[in-house]
């Protein structure tokens, strides 16, 4: 599925063995299992089984996203009209996930038509799958950008990003396979839908070389969280590495990434707490600080230089591979134990120590400084957890002040500040 670089909506198979067989059926929002069915062959075919050959029944699809490369698309786009793309690059999928359905690709349009207005140049084109009730990453952007354009806050929109065309693709008809699974459980199933944004052509993370303009952008993703939340009301709650891209302006390399609030994170990235099988706390938006604080680490840690993996064995690999119970239970070992040797920052990114061992320390201490849960005795009023502990802030350790007294700064000086959040400017916290 997408994580193989392909995309589908849903997948069917068989787990069979000697005696017995059953089919399953996976979309990403629902699991179904039929009944265990007896095999109906009572004697030893001299032939192959090919129920028992298992392997012979699996379809071989490379294990490599550029197997998307030279795809074609044709689809018609909200102003009716009829595009034709084909992906020449493979931007970013979601890795080792399946079924955490992110994919950014940059596409190259084809169209032979003279009114095309698109022919010959790039765009991103960022796929989506989604429970269908859940609110468009397109109505989010369009909210923030007129938020930022009412306000007056114009540095914003350079760190928004631009739609150029949102179309979404729906499975209503009842000779899918999602239609006639929404006809016969009804209720019990939510409709998916894919959503597919085009915006204009911007540059993954990978291309910055220069680490002070790397900085920068990470900085910038703080300042614009921080005027989402605080302003427009918006959490974007799935940061990762094919969230962030940048456009340059006069020179300068700006952040921007998608307002999402679709999804409660990509697993590599996700905070300890939304790991965690009983959590019942909600998405603060210092998770999304956690976030930000994991995807710097993975670049300083897991590449020799921006966009070169580092040898082998790379750092916190098992959290890209592992159940949300085990990257649950390594990020929890990884933010209670110390680290005598420090973090394995390549050498390449050793500037970036300094702010990935202040933000460990905060959001460990953090977590530490967590009450105990206490068991009342029986006849007693003992409230569970003492009122006063800030859990949204894990008391105050993890917050955009405390974040931006790291992070305004990089190894030669400070970095641009455009907006100093709305604590500072009116008094509310």
């Amino acid at each position: 599925m997408f994580s193989s670089g392909y995309i589908g909506n849903h997948a069917l198979w068989i787990t069979a063995d000697d005696g017995s067989f059953h089919f399953h059926y996976y979309d990403r929002l629902k699991v179904i299992e039929s009944q265990v069915r007896p095999s109906t062959s009572s004697t030893k075919s001299a032939q192959k089984d090919y129920l028992c050959e298992t392997q012979q029944l699996i379809r071989k699809m490379k294990d490599d996203p550029r197997g998307l490369i030279g795809s074609t698309y044709c689809f018609q786009g909200s102003d009716g009209k009829t595009r034709t793309v084909v992906v020449k690059v493979v931007l970013y999928r979601v890795e080792g996930i399946v079924g955490h359905c992110s994919i950014v690709v940059e596409v190259e349009c084809i169209c032979t038509e003279s009114s095309c207005t698109w022919h010959g140049e790039r765009k991103i084109m960022k796929i989506i799958l989604s429970g269908r009730t859940q609110t468009s990453e397109e109505e989010f952007i369009r909210e923030a950008r007129t938020e930022a354009e009412s306000s007056g806050e114009h540095w914003a929109l350079s760190h928004l990003p631009e739609l150029l065309d949102a179309i979404s693709i729906t499975c209503e008809e009842k000779t899918t396979v999602q239609g006639c699974l929404k006809a016969h459980l009804k209720e019990i199933y939510k409709e998916q839908v894919m959503r597919v944004t085009v915006m204009e052509k911007l540059h993954p993370i990978s291309e910055l070389k220069d680490l002070r303009d790397l900085a920068q952008v990470f900085y910038d993703i703080l300042q614009i969280h921080q005027w989402l939340y605080e302003c427009a009301g918006i959490l974007h709650r799935d940061l990762s590495f094919g969230n962030i891209m940048f456009r340059r302006k006069n020179g300068k390399d700006l952040n921007q990434g998608p307002t999402s609030n679709q999804r409660t994170g990509t697993r590599p990235f996700m905070s300890r707490d939304l790991l965690k099988p009983d959590w019942e706390g909600g998405h603060f938006y210092r998770h999304d600080l956690e976030s930000l604080f994991y995807i710097i680490l993975c670049l300083a840690c897991r590449y020799a230089e921006p966009g070169i993996p580092a040898a082998e064995p790379r750092a916190y690999s098992k959290w890209f591979s592992g159940s949300d119970e085990d990257v649950f239970a390594q990020k929890h070992i990884f933010l209670s134990e110390p680290h005598y040797n420090g973090l394995p920052i390549q050498p390449y990114f050793t500037n970036f120590e300094s702010w990935l061992t202040c933000i460990h320390d905060s959001i460990s201490t953090g977590y530490a400084s967590r009450p105990r849960p206490l068991v009342p005795r029986a006849g007693t009023n003992i409230s569970v957890h003492p009122t006063s502990f800030d859990w949204k802030t894990l008391d105050g350790r993890v917050t955009y002040r405390v974040f931006r007294e790291i992070m305004f700064s990089f190894h030669t000086g400070p970095l641009e500040t455009h907006w100093l959040g709305r604590e500072a400017t009116d008094g509310i916290k």
